[in-house]
C-alpha cells in the first residue's frame, strides 16, 4: 500500500510540472494531445512504452539533424 501511495505522489507532481510546462510553453498543447491520443490507442503498458521510445528516438534524430546543420553553418562561416 505504502508503494502505491508512493506512486501517486509521483504521478501527482509530475501531472502538476506538465501543466506547468504547457503554461510556460503553450505550442506544446499539440505535442501533449498527440501523445496522449497516441497512449490511448496502445493496449498495454508495454505498447505504450514503445510508443514513447519511438517518439523519443525521432525528436533526438531531429534535434541531431538540426544540430549537424548548424555546425555546417558554422563550418561555412569559418572558411570565409
Amino acid at each position: 500500500m505504502r508503494n502505491k501511495n508512493n506512486l501517486d505522489k509521483v504521478v501527482e507532481m509530475l501531472t502538476a510540472k506538465s501543466e506547468e510546462l504547457i503554461e510556460q510553453h503553450p505550442h506544446l498543447k499539440k505535442l501533449r494531445s498527440e501523445v496522449d491520443r497516441l497512449l490511448s490507442t496502445a493496449p498495454d503498458e508495454q505498447m505504450r512504452q514503445e510508443i514513447l521510445d519511438i517518439m523519443f528516438q525521432a525528436g533526438r534524430n531531429d534535434l541531431h539533424a538540426q544540430m549537424d546543420h548548424l555546425n555546417g553553418l558554422l563550418d561555412a562561416l569559418n572558411t570565409k
